[in-house]
């Protein structure tokens, strides 16, 4: 933006009257005045009101006076009956991992839905105008959740959108804040008199415009976003094609007003957070807790005084050490149920924790759970907590239940490598702890995030380690808000590279069994050839490009840059602008390479079947004779686990669906299909290419197909392997490469088998018996455990060679050792392969030195010692053998 956020507010509110002075207003008898305490400018029917509305310039005014008393769900209920009796309609929500969007992890306001394609006016909305119950994660509060009474990771955005056309408003300012005055009004039970209306700016991804909050009694209770403008740079901005109402309001608030309870989390979490204080057996003084959360509003982890205003609300409420230690732990309940009911949300739209992306925050705040659990001693069960919260919202979102199962798997795995983290925690602090006792110091907060963020030691984890030791450890207000990683998504730079041709037509769409074609040339680009149309298939979402040729020319590769697909030819200079040319695939390896592409919808239908709805595609590559499919997964796949994946692919296969491939406008491709469409991540345009294997998966996905499953023939698993946190890699092989594959590995049992001299049957049975023999041997060789009888002392006053075969070094010494010490006269050379080893009894009259160089001199070799102990490497072993 080339204006900020203060410039902006400054020009608006001068020029208050085309933004902020609505008709609506007037006929109301709304006021415009300024706060006396914040200075901003609000709309008022109360003409002797001096203060805005907001939570810091009059705390929360409303805790302990009800209006309707709404429950949770129901408030949306009633909400959602007002809106649609006036010409809105309601649509569900969209997930809460944002896979449509190439720049965001998580979906963190309704608006995101429609963003870009909608608001851009490139595609039509699902309904207009609407409201939507978007669930809705953020984590730049993280330190605040549980404290203010109104923070969270995970909450109900409320979602009021309108989208109107170049020159044509039909639901604009007027519009909206009529609407939003009648629901606050006759849903929420509002009086006139306490409702605010607070005027501000909003800006965002090169767009801005006026916004309105409203609210009544120290909440914000809305926030009607008016995007109008598009900045131009240089201070110039034009009016957007399509003008978008975009209303957020948390429903955790809204039902928290209706109430007037001291937190809104109370009615948030429902079941859950009445379990788990019946549990814990936490009780607070509820009239020193109404004061107190009467005052909260003003607490936000990332003012600077924070402990300042902490301070001051005790002095204020007169609370007393007691109050407060009960007090922190209720706040950390309410963090522990707000974090696992984003776990429960996000892992069910296929988001994993992990060391990076996204999943970075869910472990992040997995890991406080796990601290808070610890450190009260509450002995919480995580996963009644989140089967409560799927009972408590199943009215609101009837999916929800489907990922409980999943979740609470991941959160026991996420808890043993937490606790496995604690043993590692304690060897790597004790010499950072050692340091800051000798430097007299305290660690510092960066001391503390190098410390999460490069060993995954938790605060509370230093804390705990560190005052064993007589270490006082502060973890600062807003630890988990510095930490948290941005929704955003870093896009690796890629050099862009000017393409002055016309688009190439993919005659492979047109026929995706077309081997031969005919084109014309439409020039040359170093060593590529370009086309008026194709049926090359140029590299892209995991699938080679085709090779094959053209006018018999080899073509060596073929990519794509904007359109324009680039056939990498051997020999380019026998092409010319506008000449005619025959193309020629190498199609029995583009066949091969369209079973594998398609087996990779199948195997991701398979692993679904068997390792739960949390499975998606994280990556993929496809080639002639293989092809791999990494899935995200909390755990490593087992061997029996890949058994039935493999045994369900072949029995998709088996049944011949169906395979197909169209395109399809992408709002009614997403109304249809839903958003796993988005497996390979987010897909750019207006419309989209589907690949149905019916019944089984559904993507969005410009690869080529075969027409049936069965056409793939035999599926094999080749390996699976974890190629990082949370990511599983299948390697499988198709068709006839597959019983190549099977046909190699008989070999190698039938090999085996004769090797051993038994069936191939009791292959198992015979490697076992040689195994424990071997273990038996080995387990006597390291012992060193030979007895006169096994090493024959034939001379025991004089020099004596023994030879060795394979035994480990470690147990070659310790028989030197064993037989010097009974034989106190005796010299002993032992060769074990190569290596000699020369040791001398107490009262030998040799010296182990001076006969390793003797031996030296008669066969090759290095190595020394002492005139007690020497040891080398012979290089011609059998010239030692004649010498001794």
């Amino acid at each position: 933006m080339s204006v900020s956020k203060k410039e902006l507010r400054e020009k608006f509110s001068k020029d208050w009257k085309t933004h902020y002075d609505l008709k609506f207003f007037k006929e109301k008898g709304f006021e415009r005045k300024q706060c006396k305490s914040c200075g901003r400018n609000f709309w008022t029917v109360d003409h002797s009101r001096k203060t805005c509305a907001d939570s810091t310039c009059v705390g929360y005014e409303f805790i302990g006076q009800k209006t309707t008393k709404l429950e949770y769900v129901e408030t949306w209920k009633e909400i959602e009956n007002y809106f649609t009796k006036h010409g809105h309609t309601s649509i569900k929500r969209y997930p809460t991992v944002s896979r449509w969007r190439d720049d965001l992890y998580f979906t963190n306001a309704s608006i995101i839905d429609f963003q870009p394609y909608v608001v851009n006016g490139e595609i039509e909305p699902p309904a207009n105008p609407l409201i939507i119950p978007q669930t809705s994660i953020r984590f730049g509060d993280v330190n605040n959740v549980g404290v203010t009474g109104r923070h969270y990771t995970c909450f109900v955005m409320f979602g009021q959108h309108a989208f109107n056309k170049k020159n044509k408003l039909f639901y604009w300012k007027e519009e909206a804040i009529k609407y939003d005055y009648e629901y606050v009004l006759k849903v929420l039970g509002i009086k006139e008199k306490d409702l605010v209306f607070q005027e501000d700016v909003w800006m965002g991804g090169g767009s801005f415009g006026p916004c309105i909050e409203y609210c009544s009694k120290g909440v914000e209770l809305g926030n009607i976003v008016f995007m109008q403008y598009k900045d131009m740079g240089n201070g110039k901005f034009r009016e957007l094609d399509t003008k978008v109402i975009d209303m957020g309001a948390g429903l955790e608030r809204l039902a928290w007003f209706t109430n007037g309870s001291p937190t809104s989390y109370e009615l948030t979490f429902g079941k859950a957070i009445q379990d788990m204080k019946k549990q814990t057996g936490i009780k607070v003084d509820e009239k020193m807790f109404s004061d107190y959360a009467k005052l909260s509003g003003i607490l936000d982890s990332e003012i600077k005084d924070y402990e300042k205003q902490k301070t001051l609300i005790t002095k204020k409420i007169g609370a007393d050490k007691k109050f407060f230690s009960e007090l922190e732990k209720l706040q950390a309940l309410y963090a522990i149920a707000d974090h696992l009911k984003n776990i429960l949300y996000t892992t069910n739209d296929g988001m994993l924790p992990s060391n990076s992306g996204g999943g970075y925050n869910l472990r992040m705040i997995l890991r406080r759970v796990f601290a808070f659990n610890k450190e009260f001693g509450f002995g919480l069960d995580y996963g009644k907590i989140i089967e409560n919260h799927a009972l408590h919202l199943t009215e609101l979102d009837s999916e929800i239940s489907l990922g409980v199962r999943t979740a609470i798997e991941i959160v026991q795995e996420e808890e043993k490598k937490y606790n496995s983290s604690k043993i590692n925690a304690e060897k790597k602090l004790s010499a950072v702890i050692e340091k800051t006792k000798k430097e007299k110091k305290e660690l510092s907060s960066n001391e503390l995030m190098t410390l999460y963020e490069s060993d995954g030691i938790a605060p509370e984890t230093v804390k705990e380690i560190a005052a064993k030791k007589g270490i006082q450890v502060i973890i600062p207000a807003n630890f988990y808000q510095m930490i948290a990683k941005e929704d955003e998504i870093e896009k690796e730079k890629t050099r862009e590279i000017r393409i002055d041709f016309e688009k190439t037509f993919p005659l492979y769409y047109e026929d995706r069994y077309m081997q031969e074609f005919q084109a014309k040339v439409s020039g040359k680009m170093d060593d590529y050839l370009i086309l008026d149309k194709t049926a090359f298939y140029p590299e892209g979402g995991g699938q080679v490009g085709d090779i094959g040729e053209i006018n018999g020319i080899k073509v060596l590769d073929t990519q794509q840059q904007h359109g324009v697909i680039m056939h990498e030819m051997e020999k380019i200079n026998k092409f010319k602008t506008g000449m005619t040319v025959i193309g020629k695939i190498d199609w029995k390896r583009r066949h091969n390479i369209m079973k594998h592409h398609t087996a990779a919808h199948v195997l991701n239908a398979a692993a679904r079947e068997v390792l739960g709805n949390h499975i998606w595609q994280g990556g993929s590559k496809k080639e002639e004779n293989k092809a791999h499919l990494d899935l995200t997964h909390f755990k490593r796949i087992t061997s029996e686990e890949i058994k039935k994946i493999e045994f369900n692919a072949n029995r998709i296969i088996q049944e011949n669906v169906e395979v197909e491939n169209f395109e399809m406008e992408r709002d009614k491709a997403e109304q249809k299909f839903g958003f796993r469409l988005y497996q390979g991540g987010a897909v750019p345009g207006k419309k989209l290419r589907i690949l149905n294997v019916k019944g089984y998966d559904v993507e969005a996905c410009g690869g080529t197909h075969i027409k049936n499953t069965g056409e793939i023939g035999l599926f094999k698993i080749i390996k699976r392997e974890g190629i990082k946190d949370g990511i599983e890699r299948i390697t499988y092989s198709v068709g006839l490469n597959a019983i190549k594959l099977i046909q190699e590995k008989e070999q190698i049992i039938k090999e085996t088998a004769e090797l051993l001299g038994c069936p191939e049957t009791k292959i198992l049975e015979s490697n076992k018996r040689i195994i424990n023999e071997w273990k038996q041997l080995r387990k006597q060789i390291n012992k060193g455990n030979f007895s006169e009888k096994e090493i024959n002392v034939k001379n025991p006053k004089g020099r004596n060679f023994i030879e060795l075969n394979d035994v480990p070094e470690k147990a070659v010494i310790s028989l030197a050792d064993k037989l010097a010490k009974e034989n106190p006269e005796g010299e002993f050379i032992l060769i074990n392969e190569e290596t000699v080893l020369v040791i001398e009894g107490i009262k030998s009259k040799y010296k182990a030195n001076k006969t390793l160089q003797e031996i030296f001199s008669k066969a090759k070799g290095k190595g020394g010692g002492n005139e007690k102990f020497a040891r080398g490497k012979v290089f011609e072993k059998e010239k030692l053998k004649k010498l001794f």
